[in-house]
């Protein structure tokens, strides 16, 4: 069975957004040409708790990044990814996945690098 993260990756490249020159956990090949998306995995886990302190579930703190030219910035790739991962049924992995839930879209330019980045946070909710 595969991770966590490789469900979302999954999600993410079964989506077919256009456009986007791969997926990759962490870092991008340096030889890789924009616009591409990276994931990183596991940055936190915090419990989802029953009234009485008992262990439900456990919600994964993720990271989703896109990467484009600001230059040629396209807006529908982040609305395309934003609509790959909200609410997406995740399978395949070693955890049974409740819910997947994008909490926060921010936008960061670099126009000296023409850089154009979208970070999508995500909160994955899983079983122990």
């Amino acid at each position: 069975m595969a991770s966590v993260g490789a469900a979302v990756r999954t999600a993410i490249t079964s989506a077919s957004i256009s456009g986007i020159n791969g997926v990759f956990r962490d870092i991008a090949p340096d030889s890789t040409a924009l616009p591409f998306v990276t994931l990183a995995s596991d940055l936190g886990r915090g419990p989802v708790l029953q009234g009485d302190g008992t262990v439900l579930a456990r919600t994964q703190e993720m990271q989703v990044d896109l990467w484009q030219s600001h230059a040629s910035e396209d807006v529908t790739l982040v609305e395309s990814l934003l609509a790959a991962l909200d609410s997406a049924t995740l399978t395949g992995a070693d955890k049974n996945i409740f819910q997947c839930r994008v909490v926060d879209v921010v936008r960061d330019v670099q126009p000296e690098i023409d850089i154009c980045h979208h970070s999508l946070s995500l909160d994955v909710t899983h079983t122990n």
